[in-house]
């Protein structure tokens, strides 16, 4: 009996006769045998080798050393983890190249944009530099004589028998007001000799008892020319010049006042220059300024004067 070919595709010979067995035709057995024999001739390419996968190699394997089933399974994993970590290295290359192609896409196009930053002499910047040219220029209104030239009042500075400032304790009462047209007699002293030289139209003082009835006070305005010369006068009283303001003594509470230590407070505002001299209505020495003091301070100069003074500054 013949058999098919091998797995490299050589066909089997003949089987080797028994040429002793009695009976048996022996040419006609090898006759039939040549008739019946595979002929399966293979190309030198065909009869190559078979090239199987990796996967085939390891099942054949197993298969050769009867693996079992547990070990047969591991092996099937082990190969799909094989297979998924090359597709994630694939497909992480596939992105990488990508992203280098797109970086050097836009690289090449930012080459011929022109650069935001540098500067551009355009109509539109030409136009703003005209506008901001043109611009008139802020002017305080009361920086200067000049620009406010009203001159003070009594009455708009004490306009009553008594003043309230915004938060005071009370009123203020008013018990004489003056106007001065020559400010050296508003000063004593140093102070008289620089308000002579100085550039200064008018003085507008009175007298005050605080809502206590515990100091009684004068107060002022100085018209001066600029904020500039009363800027140099304030400078002057807080270096400690000789001589300081004048009281405008009066009755009511006034009568002992600047007959004994004063305390006096003053400020700009404009051209302005402000001041308050303060004492007691007993005629005691005020030594100190103490809270008394500072509240009469802060109510006459900085809220009831500015309040007076600040409808001149609101531009028309």
């Amino acid at each position: 009996m013949a058999h098919g070919p091998s797995p490299f595709g050589v066909p089997q010979q003949a089987g080797h006769r028994n040429q002793h067995r009695p009976g048996t035709d022996w040419a006609e057995y090898d006759e039939r045998a040549r008739m019946d024999a595979s002929t399966v001739r293979l190309s030198p390419e065909e009869r190559a080798p078979l090239q199987r996968s990796p996967e085939e190699e390891m099942e054949a394997h197993l298969e050769h050393i009867q693996a079992s089933r547990p070990l047969r399974r591991a092996a099937q994993r082990a190969r799909r983890r094989t297979k998924w970590w090359l597709v994630a290295l694939a497909v992480v290359s596939g992105l990488a190249v990508a992203a280098a192609c797109a970086a050097g896409a836009f690289i090449v196009l930012r080459e011929g944009e022109p650069d935001p930053a540098a500067p551009s002499a355009g109509p539109e910047q030409s136009s703003t530099g005209d506008a901001s040219a043109g611009a008139p220029e802020v002017v305080d209104p009361i920086a200067s004589r000049e620009t406010d030239a009203a001159p003070l009042t009594v009455a708009e500075l004490f306009g009553a028998d008594s003043i309230t400032p915004a938060g005071a304790a009370g009123a203020y009462e008013v018990l004489e007001t003056e106007e001065l047209a020559d400010c050296a007699e508003a000063g004593l002293d140093e102070l008289a000799d620089l308000l002579a030289d100085a550039d200064c139209t008018q003085t507008v003082r009175a007298t005050v008892v605080s809502p206590d009835g515990e100091y009684a006070a004068t107060a002022g305005v100085l018209n001066l020319a600029t904020a500039a010369e009363a800027e140099e006068l304030r400078a002057a009283i807080a270096a400690g010049l000789d001589g300081g303001f004048a009281v405008l003594r009066t009755g009511g509470g006034a009568e002992e006042l600047g007959r004994a230590d004063t305390q006096l407070g003053y400020n700009t505002y404009g051209h302005y220059l402000m001041y308050v001299v303060i004492g007691s209505t007993d005629g005691e020495p005020l030594q100190d300024a103490n809270d008394g003091v500072r509240t009469i301070v802060g109510d006459v100069l900085d809220i009831w004067f500015v309040d007076q003074l600040n409808p001149r500054r609101e531009v028309q």
